[in-house]
């Protein structure tokens, strides 16, 4: 059994964080705040907290999944208050912006059809539609900081230089989890560059859990902020590592035991629970629907005091377990 536990952990609401990137009193600048997009405070301090205590101007800024700039400009904001932002315009001596934004521009709409319209803060948005002019709008103020990448995140190659953030939102598909992987993983530096994953603590995207347990010994866990995985990178990862995909490449017991490799003791039973549903996509996606169906009979039964919340949140674990099961009932994970 793996420890992580964080000694002297700091914890408040959805967070659980080595000490020495605490941000909580941190106050943040109006127009982080304010950037449109979906990550919440917490985690638009934790990237801004980032940016201005822990660079060095040592490797570059990866911002990848950026949607319409409110991780981006959290990052931007934070190294353009960092003391050391002299430094920043060529960390390294290499010729380019210290920080490099990748975003798709759209949320592609359902495979029905059907039209969904969302508010994102004051932004109204309608799935398939682009929203790269107000990526680009927020980036604005940033652009010696900033280099956008626009298009479909496979299709770049990243250049082999050193990388000490790396904020990844974008493992939407095992594709691009692969991708993240391969380009980014090994570059990152050892001993001091982060890695955070967005996507983490989620009740889907079961390749992410799996391919962080089977690099857990290349990282220390620094946290958790919602659903944002904070890694600190402890030792540097061979190219061949980290282009073994083991979500598409390992057995359905291995795939189990990677997934299951990940901070536990500290989580509510709402954390818990997504992560049960996580383990279900994952044995339905590994071709084992029976299997992942009494499983999620299991999660159903340990978590029932918190499946009654329909009424109040129409989005909350009631949602996603009758959507979990109907999915994998379906076969359409």
């Amino acid at each position: 059994m793996i420890d992580f536990a964080i000694k002297n952990a700091v914890v408040s609401h959805g967070c659980y964080l080595h000490p020495s990137i605490s941000f909580l009193g941190l106050g943040l600048p109006e127009n982080v705040l304010t950037a449109s997009g979906m990550l919440s405070v917490a985690e638009r301090k934790m990237l801004y907290n980032l940016a201005l205590k822990s660079y060095s101007a040592h490797g570059a800024v990866i911002d990848a999944g950026s949607f319409m700039g409110s991780s981006v400009v959290s990052l931007a904001q934070g190294l353009r208050d960092n003391p050391k932002s002299q430094q920043f315009l060529s960390p390294l001596g290499f010729n380019t912006k210290p920080i490099s934004s990748y975003e798709l521009g759209y949320l592609p709409k359902p495979r029905n059809g059907s039209d969904i319209v969302r508010k994102f803060g004051d932004v109204e948005y309608r799935f398939g539609d682009s929203f790269l002019g107000i990526l680009k709008e927020s980036i604005a103020p940033y652009e010696e900081l900033i280099e956008l990448y626009a298009g479909d995140f496979c299709d770049f190659e990243w250049s082999g230089t050193p990388i000490e953030l790396c904020f990844v939102d974008l493992c939407k598909t095992p594709n691009l989890n692969r991708h993240v992987s391969s380009q980014f993983l090994p570059n990152l530096i050892e001993d001091a560059s982060f890695f955070v994953n967005q996507d983490f603590f989620f009740d889907r995207l079961p390749w992410i859990k799996v391919t962080m347990g089977y690099l857990h010994d290349y990282f220390e866990w620094y946290g958790q902020v919602f659903t944002s995985s904070i890694y600190r990178s402890k030792k540097k990862i061979p190219k061949e590592v980290a282009e073994f995909d083991p979500f598409t490449e390992a057995s359905l017991d291995e795939c189990l035991r990677f997934h299951d490799i990940h901070a536990s003791a500290h989580l509510k039973d709402a954390d818990k629970f997504r992560m049960g549903l996580s383990r279900s996509y994952l044995i339905a996606m590994k071709g084992k629907t029976a299997h992942a169906l009494d499983y999620l009979k299991y999660v159903e039964e340990e978590f029932s005091h918190i499946l009654d919340d329909e009424a109040t949140n129409d989005r909350g674990n009631n949602f996603r377990f009758k959507r979990a099961f109907r999915q994998i009932e379906r076969e359409v994970v």
